[in-house]
């Protein structure tokens, strides 16, 4: 499907809406994911008139209360920049439990040389980022959310169920809906699509996806360790792929800082031996992380939610088109390996939120030009980070990487890197834009 444009006072007869029974918003967002909803709070804490709509199941107290009572094999990697924006969203106090983190180490198994990122003039440990809990993350913002009167939020619903879900008009942009068994319509100025990678809102916008596959598979799952985590981010260089093992908060009161988020990257075809070995004998897998992991932190002891999921880089052609504009993972995906697909979704954000507080200052409306300002701010700058990301897999993991040479070159730059605060300090500052 592609969008049309109507003329604004002439509405096709087949929307059977009257004007007067149209919804008005300044900004309506697809996807009710972390992007999404922080996005849709601070636009609402600004006075804009906001909806939200999703296709998840309603959450309920009693639907967090049965998430939060598990661990998550899986959390965010939140840089300052990115824990900053849920200050000013008013949700970082009510996230229940986290991992705060305060030294980043990162080394190659093969090579010399490492990057130990912390500082080392402080009197005390100065936070790098924070490890959260999705189902603690998505809480707090849902929280938050319902306390907002000018912000809607719509879920259990269906886009473009019987024809066209999006109508683009001079004056905004009308959203055709399904929910509760019947046909429901809205008209808001703005629509951003945040839906992630398989996002419906580009591809009903017709903009084309560039899209880099790795061939390689990431082993997600949770891991108790002999030693505590020292609120220390690992990770570690294989040529294999990268293996980061993430600090998790305390679940129980027991857990003794001990358990471990777990990213393994692997080729296709390993990971799908280990998952196959380790569905057969369960062991299998934690003496393989553990030697993979050069037993940093001794011994494993036990494993939880093992998981994976097939990598790839993409990049939207645009992220945006007339009055409609993709963030977050619609608009681009990285490699995981440095834990930022997250922090540059909400990166969009916050160029987002600074440019409708620029126009809102010189009293200019919400439109087409503001989504164009948008994309020229943050797209140079994904692309960058995607391209980094990528290079840097490659390094470890082509079959390049082995040449001694290139080791040996390899191993020279982490050396030089790590003696040089400056640098040190620029690329701490890079990963917390």
């Amino acid at each position: 499907m592609t969008v049309q444009n109507h003329p604004a006072d002439n509405p096709p007869s087949s929307w059977a809406y009257p004007k007067s029974q149209i919804k008005q918003y300044d900004i309506a967002i697809i996807g009710a994911g972390v992007v999404g909803m922080v996005c849709a709070i601070l636009l609402a804490k600004r006075g804009k008139q906001v909806i939200i709509l999703d296709s998840k199941p309603t959450p309920s107290k009693a639907s967090f209360d049965q998430r939060l009572a598990q661990r998550d094999a899986r959390v965010y990697a939140l840089n300052l920049s990115s824990i900053d924006l849920f200050k000013s969203a008013d949700v970082w106090d009510g996230i229940t439990r986290r991992a705060d983190y305060d030294q980043m180490h990162v080394w190659a198994r093969d090579d010399f040389g490492e990057l130990i990122f912390q500082d080392e003039h402080a009197f005390e440990n100065i936070m790098l980022g924070s490890m959260v809990e999705p189902s603690v993350l998505d809480e707090a913002l849902w929280h938050r959310a319902k306390a907002y009167e000018n912000l809607t939020l719509k879920y259990e619903i269906s886009l473009a169920a019987h024809g066209m879900a999006f109508d683009e008009m001079p004056d905004g942009v009308c959203i055709r809906y399904q929910a509760d068994n019947q046909a429901k319509m809205v008209k808001a100025k703005l629509l951003i699509g945040a839906d992630g990678r398989a996002s419906l809102v580009r591809r009903e916008m017709g903009v084309g996806v560039d899209t880099l596959n790795y061939h390689q598979k990431a082993i997600c799952c949770a891991i108790r360790t002999d030693q505590p985590h020292g609120n220390t981010a690992r990770q570690v260089m294989l040529p294999t792929g990268t293996l980061a093992l993430l600090p998790i908060a305390n679940l129980n009161q027991d857990d003794q800082c001990r358990w471990q988020s777990i990213v393994w990257t692997l080729p296709k075809q390993i990971a799908e031996t280990y998952l196959s070995d380790y569905h057969q004998n369960p062991d299998s897998l934690i003496n393989r992380l553990a030697l993979a992991s050069g037993y940093v932190l001794g011994d494993i002891h036990k494993i939880q939610s093992v998981a994976s999921f097939p990598l790839s880089a993409q990049a939207a052609n645009r992220y945006h088109k007339g009055l409609i504009a993709l963030m977050g993972d619609a608009a681009h995906g990285v490699h995981p390996l440095a834990g930022q697909g997250l922090n540059l979704g909400l990166s969009d954000v916050k160029a987002l939120l600074a440019l409708v507080d620029v126009y809102h200052a010189k009293n200019m409306p919400l439109s087409t030009r503001l989504l164009s300002d948008y994309e020229r701010t943050v797209k140079g700058h994904n692309s960058l980070m995607m391209h980094s990301f990528s290079m840097i897999n490659f390094a470890y993991t082509s079959a390049l990487s082995n040449i001694s040479v290139i080791r040996h070159a390899r191993s020279e730059i982490v050396k030089a890197v790590s003696k040089s605060p400056s640098v040190m300090r620029l690329l701490i500052g890079r990963a917390n834009r």
